[in-house]
C-alpha cells in the first residue's frame, strides 16, 4: 500500500499543475524589462560624458544651449525637449553622436530611454 502512495501523489502532483488550471494573464498589464530596470543617473552622465560632452554638448561654442555636463543641465534639456531628444539620442533612427563617431549600443538608448520614462531620477 505504501508503495502505491508515493506514485499516486507524484502523478496527481503533474495532472493537478497543469497550464489550463493556471489563472488567465491579464491582458491589460503588460509588463517590460523598462518597468522593473534601475538605471542610474550616474550610469546615464558616463555615458553622456563619453559619448556627448567630450566634444560637442559642454555648454560653450555651438552648442551653448545644451549643455549635458551636469545633471540639471541635461534633464532641463530633457525636459524641454524630449521628443527630439529621444529621436536624435535613443530612437532606432538616431543621428547622435554624429559623423564616424559610434553610435551609441540599443542597450544603451534603451537604458536611457528607461531613465527618461522613469522621471530621470537622480
Amino acid at each position: 500500500m505504501k508503495t502505491l502512495l508515493l506514485p499516486t501523489l507524484l502523478c496527481l502532483l503533474a495532472y493537478g499543475c497543469t497550464a489550463e488550471h493556471a489563472p488567465a494573464p491579464d491582458p491589460g498589464i503588460t509588463v517590460t524589462a523598462c518597468d522593473t530596470a534601475v538605471i542610474t543617473s550616474s550610469y546615464v552622465l558616463t555615458v553622456v560624458a563619453t559619448n556627448c560632452t567630450n566634444r560637442c554638448h559642454k555648454g560653450t561654442g555651438s552648442t551653448a544651449s545644451t549643455n549635458f555636463t551636469t545633471y540639471d543641465g541635461l534633464k532641463s534639456y530633457i525636459v524641454a525637449n524630449e521628443a527630439i531628444f529621444r529621436e536624435r539620442v535613443t530612437s532606432a533612427e538616431a543621428d547622435m553622436p554624429p559623423g564616424s563617431s559610434p553610435k551609441l549600443a540599443q542597450s544603451t538608448r534603451d537604458s536611457i530611454n528607461c531613465w527618461i520614462s522613469h522621471g530621470m531620477p537622480q
